[in-house]
Protein backbone atom coordinates (compact mmCIF):
# COMPACT_ATOMS: atom_id res chain seq x y z
CA UNK A 1 0.00 0.00 0.00
CA UNK A 2 1.15 3.82 -0.41
CA UNK A 3 3.52 4.26 2.51
CA UNK A 4 1.82 7.44 4.73
CA UNK A 5 3.86 10.94 4.18
CA UNK A 6 6.74 11.11 6.33
CA UNK A 7 5.79 14.21 7.52
CA UNK A 8 3.21 12.23 9.69
CA UNK A 9 5.63 9.55 11.19
CA UNK A 10 7.43 12.05 13.89
CA UNK A 11 3.80 13.03 15.43
CA UNK A 12 2.99 8.96 15.90
CA UNK A 13 3.83 9.44 19.68
CA UNK A 14 0.92 7.35 20.69
CA UNK A 15 -0.17 8.09 24.40
CA UNK A 16 -1.57 6.83 27.01
CA UNK A 17 -4.47 9.18 28.81
CA UNK A 18 -5.66 9.83 32.28
CA UNK A 19 -8.84 8.90 33.08
CA UNK A 20 -9.54 12.43 34.81
CA UNK A 21 -8.66 13.96 31.05
CA UNK A 22 -10.90 11.86 29.13
CA UNK A 23 -13.46 14.82 28.63
CA UNK A 24 -10.42 17.19 28.26
CA UNK A 25 -9.31 14.49 25.13
CA UNK A 26 -12.43 14.14 23.75
CA UNK A 27 -13.57 17.64 23.43
CA UNK A 28 -10.19 18.90 21.77
CA UNK A 29 -10.33 15.77 19.17
CA UNK A 30 -13.80 17.29 18.39
CA UNK A 31 -12.70 20.55 18.15
CA UNK A 32 -9.83 19.39 15.85
CA UNK A 33 -12.63 17.19 13.61
CA UNK A 34 -15.01 20.88 13.48
CA UNK A 35 -12.08 22.93 11.89
CA UNK A 36 -10.93 20.25 9.49
CA UNK A 37 -12.00 18.97 6.05
CA UNK A 38 -11.79 15.02 7.53
CA UNK A 39 -14.52 13.17 7.16
CA UNK A 40 -14.50 10.87 10.05
CA UNK A 41 -12.14 9.60 11.85
CA UNK A 42 -11.55 6.82 14.94
CA UNK A 43 -9.69 6.72 17.80
CA UNK A 44 -8.37 3.81 20.71
CA UNK A 45 -6.02 4.38 22.90
CA UNK A 46 -4.70 1.01 25.12
CA UNK A 47 -2.42 -0.67 27.55
CA UNK A 48 -2.14 -4.61 27.16
CA UNK A 49 -5.06 -5.01 29.16
CA UNK A 50 -7.15 -1.70 29.17
CA UNK A 51 -8.73 0.69 26.76
CA UNK A 52 -7.79 4.22 28.08
CA UNK A 53 -10.02 5.97 25.49
CA UNK A 54 -12.08 5.28 22.52
CA UNK A 55 -14.38 7.16 20.30
CA UNK A 56 -15.37 7.80 16.51
CA UNK A 57 -15.71 11.48 15.31
CA UNK A 58 -17.68 12.79 12.12
CA UNK A 59 -19.25 10.66 9.71
CA UNK A 60 -19.04 7.20 7.66
CA UNK A 61 -21.47 8.52 5.33
CA UNK A 62 -21.90 12.20 5.24
CA UNK A 63 -24.69 11.65 2.39
CA UNK A 64 -27.15 10.45 5.48
CA UNK A 65 -25.11 11.73 8.59
CA UNK A 66 -24.23 8.34 9.71
CA UNK A 67 -21.59 8.86 12.87
CA UNK A 68 -18.46 6.80 12.44
CA UNK A 69 -17.52 5.26 15.34
CA UNK A 70 -15.47 2.54 16.89
CA UNK A 71 -17.52 -0.17 15.67
CA UNK A 72 -17.37 1.51 11.74
CA UNK A 73 -15.24 -0.66 8.72
CA UNK A 74 -12.72 0.13 7.16
CA UNK A 75 -9.92 -0.67 4.82
CA UNK A 76 -6.66 -0.12 6.80
CA UNK A 77 -4.51 -0.16 4.04
CA UNK A 78 -0.50 -1.67 4.85
CA UNK A 79 -1.33 -2.04 8.76
CA UNK A 80 -2.43 -5.57 6.89
CA UNK A 81 0.98 -6.41 6.41
CA UNK A 82 1.45 -6.87 10.13
CA UNK A 83 -0.80 -10.13 9.65
CA UNK A 84 0.82 -11.64 6.45
CA UNK A 85 3.96 -11.05 9.28
CA UNK A 86 1.72 -13.22 11.89
CA UNK A 87 0.97 -15.95 9.32
CA UNK A 88 4.24 -16.62 8.51
CA UNK A 89 5.61 -16.91 11.85
CA UNK A 90 2.82 -19.13 12.52
CA UNK A 91 3.78 -21.05 9.47
CA UNK A 92 6.97 -21.53 10.49
CA UNK A 93 6.53 -22.89 13.73
CA UNK A 94 4.26 -25.24 12.04
CA UNK A 95 7.13 -26.48 9.91
CA UNK A 96 5.53 -25.39 6.78
CA UNK A 97 8.73 -23.32 5.85
CA UNK A 98 12.02 -21.44 7.17
CA UNK A 99 12.64 -17.75 6.99
CA UNK A 100 15.47 -19.08 4.93
CA UNK A 101 13.17 -21.10 2.53
CA UNK A 102 13.86 -20.10 -1.02
CA UNK A 103 10.60 -19.16 -2.62
CA UNK A 104 11.03 -21.05 -5.56
CA UNK A 105 11.01 -24.28 -3.26
CA UNK A 106 7.10 -23.53 -3.16
CA UNK A 107 6.54 -20.94 -6.10
CA UNK A 108 4.67 -22.74 -9.31
CA UNK A 109 6.02 -20.30 -11.40
CA UNK A 110 9.99 -18.98 -11.13
CA UNK A 111 11.02 -15.51 -9.74
CA UNK A 112 14.18 -14.73 -10.02
CA UNK A 113 16.58 -11.62 -10.27
CA UNK A 114 17.39 -11.42 -13.68
CA UNK A 115 21.01 -9.98 -13.24
CA UNK A 116 21.54 -12.44 -10.51
CA UNK A 117 19.89 -15.83 -10.94
CA UNK A 118 22.04 -17.22 -9.19
CA UNK A 119 20.94 -15.84 -5.76
CA UNK A 120 17.59 -16.94 -4.78
CA UNK A 121 14.93 -15.18 -3.03
CA UNK A 122 14.52 -16.04 0.39
CA UNK A 123 11.53 -15.50 2.60
CA UNK A 124 13.23 -13.42 4.97
CA UNK A 125 13.97 -10.96 2.18
CA UNK A 126 10.36 -10.67 1.53
CA UNK A 127 9.40 -10.74 5.08
CA UNK A 128 12.53 -7.31 5.60
CA UNK A 129 11.71 -5.35 1.96
CA UNK A 130 15.04 -6.60 0.72
CA UNK A 131 13.74 -9.23 -2.02
CA UNK A 132 14.76 -6.48 -4.83
CA UNK A 133 11.17 -6.78 -6.05
CA UNK A 134 9.55 -3.27 -7.04
CA UNK A 135 6.52 -2.29 -7.08
CA UNK A 136 6.59 0.16 -10.49
CA UNK A 137 3.78 1.10 -12.04
CA UNK A 138 2.69 -2.27 -13.11
CA UNK A 139 1.22 -2.21 -9.52
CA UNK A 140 -1.49 -0.08 -9.66
CA UNK A 141 -3.22 -2.42 -11.70
CA UNK A 142 -3.97 -3.98 -8.65
CA UNK A 143 -6.86 -1.66 -8.05
CA UNK A 144 -9.94 -2.32 -9.56
CA UNK A 145 -13.40 -1.38 -9.03
CA UNK A 146 -16.18 -3.16 -6.99
CA UNK A 147 -18.65 -4.42 -9.49
CA UNK A 148 -21.32 -2.49 -7.73
CA UNK A 149 -19.22 0.56 -7.89
CA UNK A 150 -20.50 3.78 -9.43
CA UNK A 151 -18.58 6.32 -11.33
CA UNK A 152 -19.98 9.99 -11.55
CA UNK A 153 -16.91 11.80 -12.31
CA UNK A 154 -19.28 15.20 -13.06
CA UNK A 155 -17.75 16.82 -9.78
CA UNK A 156 -14.39 14.98 -9.33
CA UNK A 157 -11.17 17.25 -10.21
CA UNK A 158 -8.71 16.13 -13.11
CA UNK A 159 -6.65 14.59 -10.77
CA UNK A 160 -9.29 12.51 -9.19
CA UNK A 161 -11.16 11.89 -12.57
CA UNK A 162 -7.67 10.26 -14.08
CA UNK A 163 -7.00 8.43 -11.09
CA UNK A 164 -10.57 6.44 -11.04
CA UNK A 165 -11.00 6.40 -14.86
CA UNK A 166 -7.67 4.51 -14.84
CA UNK A 167 -8.39 2.22 -11.94
CA UNK A 168 -11.91 1.20 -13.69
CA UNK A 169 -10.13 -0.03 -16.42
CA UNK A 170 -7.90 -2.27 -14.85
CA UNK A 171 -9.07 -5.83 -15.01
CA UNK A 172 -9.55 -8.53 -12.40
CA UNK A 173 -7.02 -11.15 -11.96
CA UNK A 174 -6.10 -13.51 -9.81
CA UNK A 175 -3.29 -12.99 -7.08
CA UNK A 176 -1.23 -15.83 -8.55
CA UNK A 177 -2.01 -14.17 -12.37
CA UNK A 178 -1.02 -10.76 -11.14
CA UNK A 179 2.15 -12.50 -9.27
CA UNK A 180 3.70 -13.95 -12.64
CA UNK A 181 2.22 -10.91 -14.91
CA UNK A 182 4.81 -8.75 -12.69
CA UNK A 183 7.36 -11.23 -11.57
CA UNK A 184 8.06 -13.65 -14.04
CA UNK A 185 9.45 -13.45 -17.14
CA UNK A 186 6.67 -14.86 -19.82
CA UNK A 187 4.07 -12.20 -17.82
CA UNK A 188 2.44 -9.56 -19.57
CA UNK A 189 3.78 -6.83 -17.25
CA UNK A 190 7.12 -8.17 -16.50
CA UNK A 191 10.68 -6.16 -16.89
CA UNK A 192 14.01 -5.94 -15.44
CA UNK A 193 13.05 -2.98 -13.80
CA UNK A 194 10.58 -4.36 -11.87
CA UNK A 195 14.01 -5.85 -9.77
CA UNK A 196 16.09 -3.03 -7.76
CA UNK A 197 20.05 -2.96 -9.53
CA UNK A 198 21.42 -4.95 -5.85
CA UNK A 199 20.76 -8.47 -4.93
CA UNK A 200 18.18 -10.19 -3.22
CA UNK A 201 19.39 -8.90 0.60
CA UNK A 202 21.28 -6.66 -0.59
CA UNK A 203 19.42 -3.66 0.17
CA UNK A 204 15.36 -1.91 1.92
CA UNK A 205 13.05 -1.44 -0.78
CA UNK A 206 9.05 -1.17 0.82
CA UNK A 207 7.82 -3.55 -1.53
CA UNK A 208 3.63 -4.05 -1.78
CA UNK A 209 4.25 -6.72 -4.30
CA UNK A 210 7.10 -8.39 -2.36
CA UNK A 211 4.57 -8.42 0.62
CA UNK A 212 1.69 -9.99 -1.56
CA UNK A 213 4.21 -12.72 -3.01
CA UNK A 214 4.80 -13.80 0.55
CA UNK A 215 1.48 -14.02 1.11
CA UNK A 216 1.12 -16.41 -1.61
CA UNK A 217 4.39 -18.56 -0.63
CA UNK A 218 2.32 -19.10 2.65
CA UNK A 219 -0.61 -19.84 1.17
CA UNK A 220 1.02 -22.27 -1.02
CA UNK A 221 2.90 -24.26 1.85
CA UNK A 222 0.30 -24.05 4.35
CA UNK A 223 -2.10 -25.50 1.74
CA UNK A 224 -5.26 -23.07 2.71
CA UNK A 225 -6.13 -20.34 1.56
CA UNK A 226 -3.99 -17.20 2.82
CA UNK A 227 -7.99 -15.26 3.67
CA UNK A 228 -9.00 -18.62 5.40
CA UNK A 229 -5.39 -18.72 6.98
CA UNK A 230 -5.67 -15.65 8.44
CA UNK A 231 -9.08 -16.01 9.55
CA UNK A 232 -8.52 -19.49 11.41
CA UNK A 233 -5.52 -18.42 13.78
CA UNK A 234 -5.71 -14.81 13.93
CA UNK A 235 -9.35 -13.07 13.84
CA UNK A 236 -10.95 -16.07 14.84
CA UNK A 237 -8.61 -16.45 18.13
CA UNK A 238 -9.16 -12.94 19.07
CA UNK A 239 -12.76 -12.81 18.11
CA UNK A 240 -11.98 -9.95 15.81
CA UNK A 241 -16.00 -10.75 13.78
CA UNK A 242 -15.71 -7.15 11.87
CA UNK A 243 -12.84 -8.03 10.36
CA UNK A 244 -12.28 -9.83 6.97
CA UNK A 245 -10.40 -9.25 3.52
CA UNK A 246 -13.10 -8.23 1.05
CA UNK A 247 -16.82 -6.75 1.20
CA UNK A 248 -18.12 -10.22 1.37
CA UNK A 249 -16.31 -11.26 4.27
CA UNK A 250 -17.49 -8.19 6.61
CA UNK A 251 -20.81 -6.61 7.65
CA UNK A 252 -21.58 -3.99 4.37
CA UNK A 253 -24.35 -1.90 6.67
CA UNK A 254 -20.91 -1.30 9.15
CA UNK A 255 -18.55 0.04 6.07
CA UNK A 256 -17.50 3.41 5.47
CA UNK A 257 -17.81 5.70 2.71
CA UNK A 258 -14.43 7.09 1.85
CA UNK A 259 -13.59 10.65 0.79
CA UNK A 260 -11.24 12.73 -1.16
CA UNK A 261 -9.22 15.58 0.20
CA UNK A 262 -12.03 17.79 -1.71
CA UNK A 263 -14.90 15.85 -0.02
CA UNK A 264 -16.08 13.78 -2.94
CA UNK A 265 -16.93 10.04 -2.63
CA UNK A 266 -14.57 7.60 -3.49
CA UNK A 267 -16.28 4.36 -5.63
CA UNK A 268 -16.17 0.93 -3.77
CA UNK A 269 -12.63 -0.45 -4.81
CA UNK A 270 -10.90 -3.79 -4.20
CA UNK A 271 -6.85 -4.78 -4.20
CA UNK A 272 -5.86 -8.09 -6.41
CA UNK A 273 -2.50 -7.87 -4.05
CA UNK A 274 -4.97 -7.88 -1.02
CA UNK A 275 -2.41 -9.36 1.87
CA UNK A 276 -0.60 -5.84 1.43
CA UNK A 277 -3.23 -3.84 2.32
CA UNK A 278 -6.79 -4.56 1.66
CA UNK A 279 -8.02 -5.76 5.29
CA UNK A 280 -11.45 -4.21 6.22
CA UNK A 281 -11.73 -4.14 9.89
CA UNK A 282 -12.72 -1.74 12.49
CA UNK A 283 -11.02 0.46 15.66
CA UNK A 284 -12.67 -1.97 17.82
CA UNK A 285 -11.54 -5.06 16.16
CA UNK A 286 -7.82 -3.73 15.45
CA UNK A 287 -7.55 -2.83 19.20
CA UNK A 288 -8.37 -6.61 20.14
CA UNK A 289 -5.42 -6.83 17.45
CA UNK A 290 -2.72 -4.37 18.98
CA UNK A 291 -3.34 -5.79 22.67
CA UNK A 292 -2.41 -9.33 21.38
CA UNK A 293 0.97 -8.32 19.71
CA UNK A 294 1.72 -6.03 23.13
CA UNK A 295 0.94 -9.10 25.00
CA UNK A 296 2.82 -11.33 22.60
CA UNK A 297 6.09 -8.75 22.81
CA UNK A 298 5.43 -8.78 26.67
CA UNK A 299 5.70 -12.79 26.51
CA UNK A 300 1.64 -13.60 27.03
CA UNK A 301 0.51 -13.85 23.95
CA UNK A 302 -1.79 -16.42 22.75
CA UNK A 303 -1.91 -16.41 18.96
CA UNK A 304 2.00 -17.79 19.03
CA UNK A 305 4.88 -18.78 20.73
CA UNK A 306 7.21 -16.15 22.67
CA UNK A 307 10.14 -16.78 20.21
CA UNK A 308 7.89 -16.50 17.10
CA UNK A 309 6.75 -12.76 18.59
CA UNK A 310 10.34 -11.71 19.73
CA UNK A 311 11.46 -13.09 16.15
CA UNK A 312 8.81 -10.41 14.49
CA UNK A 313 9.29 -7.69 16.10
CA UNK A 314 13.46 -7.76 16.51
CA UNK A 315 14.51 -5.41 13.80
CA UNK A 316 16.62 -6.72 10.82
CA UNK A 317 17.78 -4.60 8.76
CA UNK A 318 21.58 -3.26 8.90
CA UNK A 319 22.93 0.09 7.93
CA UNK A 320 24.81 -1.36 5.00
CA UNK A 321 21.16 -2.57 3.41
CA UNK A 322 19.22 0.78 4.11
CA UNK A 323 22.62 2.25 2.02
CA UNK A 324 23.71 4.50 5.29
CA UNK A 325 26.07 5.43 7.99
CA UNK A 326 23.99 7.20 9.53
CA UNK A 327 22.09 5.81 13.21
CA UNK A 328 19.04 4.10 11.96
CA UNK A 329 16.16 5.52 13.28
CA UNK A 330 13.37 3.53 12.05
CA UNK A 331 13.91 -0.31 11.40
CA UNK A 332 12.37 -3.62 10.30
CA UNK A 333 11.21 -6.22 12.04
CA UNK A 334 8.88 -9.25 9.78
CA UNK A 335 6.87 -5.97 9.02
CA UNK A 336 7.02 -4.56 11.79
CA UNK A 337 8.33 -0.86 12.18
CA UNK A 338 10.88 -0.87 15.26
CA UNK A 339 12.36 1.91 16.57
CA UNK A 340 15.56 2.38 19.26
CA UNK A 341 12.97 4.61 21.38
CA UNK A 342 10.50 1.84 21.75
CA UNK A 343 8.12 2.56 18.48
CA UNK A 344 6.44 -0.54 17.42
CA UNK A 345 3.92 -0.92 14.55
CA UNK A 346 2.63 -0.12 10.96
CA UNK A 347 0.93 2.79 9.05
CA UNK A 348 -1.12 2.52 6.14
CA UNK A 349 -3.02 4.92 3.82
CA UNK A 350 -4.61 4.69 -0.01
CA UNK A 351 -7.18 6.32 -1.37
CA UNK A 352 -10.10 7.28 0.99
CA UNK A 353 -8.06 6.05 4.06
CA UNK A 354 -5.10 6.77 6.68
CA UNK A 355 -4.11 4.26 9.64
CA UNK A 356 -1.90 4.04 12.34
CA UNK A 357 -1.30 1.37 14.65
CA UNK A 358 1.32 1.52 17.21
CA UNK A 359 2.54 1.48 20.70
CA UNK A 360 5.91 2.13 22.86
CA UNK A 361 7.30 -0.74 24.18
CA UNK A 362 8.97 1.23 27.00
CA UNK A 363 5.60 2.73 28.10
CA UNK A 364 3.43 -0.25 27.50
CA UNK A 365 0.90 1.95 25.75
CA UNK A 366 -0.26 1.98 21.92
CA UNK A 367 -2.73 4.30 20.09
CA UNK A 368 -4.96 3.20 16.93
CA UNK A 369 -6.27 6.25 14.59
CA UNK A 370 -8.56 5.55 11.25
CA UNK A 371 -9.75 7.92 9.36
CA UNK A 372 -11.63 7.79 6.19
CA UNK A 373 -10.34 10.51 3.70
CA UNK A 374 -7.11 10.99 1.51
CA UNK A 375 -4.41 13.19 2.85
CA UNK A 376 -1.86 12.89 -0.24
CA UNK A 377 -1.13 16.49 -0.96
CA UNK A 378 -3.30 18.20 1.68
CA UNK A 379 -1.59 20.40 4.02
CA UNK A 380 -4.42 21.03 6.44
CA UNK A 381 -5.20 17.32 6.27
CA UNK A 382 -2.08 16.62 7.06
CA UNK A 383 -1.98 19.39 10.32
CA UNK A 384 -5.25 17.99 11.64
CA UNK A 385 -3.67 14.62 11.90
CA UNK A 386 -0.98 16.09 13.62
CA UNK A 387 -2.68 18.12 15.72
CA UNK A 388 -5.03 14.97 16.67
CA UNK A 389 -1.67 12.68 17.86
CA UNK A 390 -0.46 15.62 19.34
CA UNK A 391 -3.23 16.27 21.50
CA UNK A 392 -3.10 12.50 22.31
CA UNK A 393 0.24 12.93 23.21
CA UNK A 394 -0.14 15.74 25.37
CA UNK A 395 -1.95 13.58 27.70
CA UNK A 396 0.68 10.90 28.11
CA UNK A 397 2.40 11.64 31.04
CA UNK A 398 -0.95 12.08 32.72
CA UNK A 399 -1.89 8.51 32.56
CA UNK A 400 2.08 7.24 32.90
CA UNK A 401 2.24 9.33 36.50
CA UNK A 402 -0.67 7.37 37.81
CA UNK A 403 0.55 3.90 37.34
Amino acid sequence: MRTVIKALIFFVGYSVISQTNIQKLEHKLDSIYKNSSISGFGVSVITPDEILFEKGFGYADKAVEKGYTVNTIQNIGSVSKTFIGIALMKAIEQGKLSEDTPINDILPFKVEHPKFPETPILVKHLATHTSSILDTEAYEKSYVLEPDSTLDLESYTKEEQKEYKAMSANKKYSLKDFLYNHLNPEGLWYSKKNYKKQKPGERYEYSNVGSALLAFVIELATETPFEEYTKKFIFDKLNMNNTGWSYASIDASKHSKTYTETGNEIPKYSLITYPDGGIRSSVKDLTLYLQELMKGHYGSGKILEKESFTEMMSPKISKAQFNTKKEIKDNYGFFWEVSPKGKMGHNGSDPGILTLMYFNKNEKVGAIFFMNTSVEGDKELIKSVQNIWRSIKKYKKDYINTI
